[in-house]
């Protein structure tokens, strides 16, 4: 059934936006009578198409419940800024995995340096990646992109996670060691370095503020494999995946 999300759901009537009504009713090609989901602050409703008014699709709702496919633990991935389409890559494949929020970071061997105008427009285009993901892999939620920040004002923000995580090729605990003995973390926050990986310092900034320099095995992962790699591992060990 043809999923969408939604800000809220007031009474029993809901609206598409002019875009996800163009795919109900031009893509999908539904007519009045077919059903489809919206999915808002946490309850998936099954609504029926009941008009399609000045290219917006209008239904009525015959059943709610709570959302499914939410992970148990919410995971922030500070990505470092990669070069290229990385990031999207990035963005669609960690919102499949579960992670519910990104934070893209600007380190010091980061190459892709953007305007504030261009920052702001890359992020409404990750957003939009994001959400089809999400429509497309049905979670209850769509994650959400933050504005691109600096890596000396991302780290600090470690402090209110349960467990904060900095995967680095140079040394650290093992991943699964550091899982083992974390009991049941709500919170975690996973920081991934660009192309060329984090500077030493930026490590021991992390490690000022509370994360955890850890290690994903014997192999040099690429930035755009390294935090899918992690997040796997991580909702694999708290019971999410498997």
């Amino acid at each position: 059934m043809t999923r969408f999300f939604v800000d809220r759901v007031e009474g029993e009537r809901v609206r598409l936006d002019k875009e996800d009504s163009h795919h109900l009713l031009r893509v999908m090609r539904a007519r009045v009578g077919e059903f489809f989901t919206v999915l808002a602050e946490g309850v998936e409703y099954h609504c029926r198409l009941i008009s399609d008014d000045g290219g917006h699709a209008h239904g009525e709702v015959v059943e709610r419940r709570p959302a499914a496919g939410e992970p148990p633990v919410h995971i922030t991935l500070f990505q470092g800024l990669p070069k290229g389409d990385k990031l999207e890559n990035v963005i669609q494949q960690g919102t499949q995995l579960g992670v519910s929020e990104f934070v893209p970071v600007a380190t010091r061997r980061s190459v892709v340096k953007l305007e504030p105008r261009k920052a702001a427009d890359r992020v409404e285009r990750w957003q939009r990646i994001a959400k089809e993901a999400a429509e497309q892999s049905r979670r209850g939620a769509v994650p959400r992109v933050r504005a691109v920040e600096h890596w000396h004002t991302a780290v600090p923000r470690s402090s209110s996670f349960d467990l904060a995580l900095v995967p680095w090729e140079e040394g650290g605990e093992p991943l699964r060691q550091v899982l083992a003995t974390a009991g049941s973390p709500r919170r975690i926050a996973l920081f991934i370095g660009p192309e060329g990986g984090l500077e030493p310092e930026e490590v021991a900034l992390a490690r000022e503020h509370g994360a955890r320099p850890v290690t994903l095995g014997p192999r040099i992962l690429r930035t755009e494999t390294a935090g899918i790699a992690a997040v796997a591992a991580i909702l694999f060990a708290l019971g999410d995946l498997g």
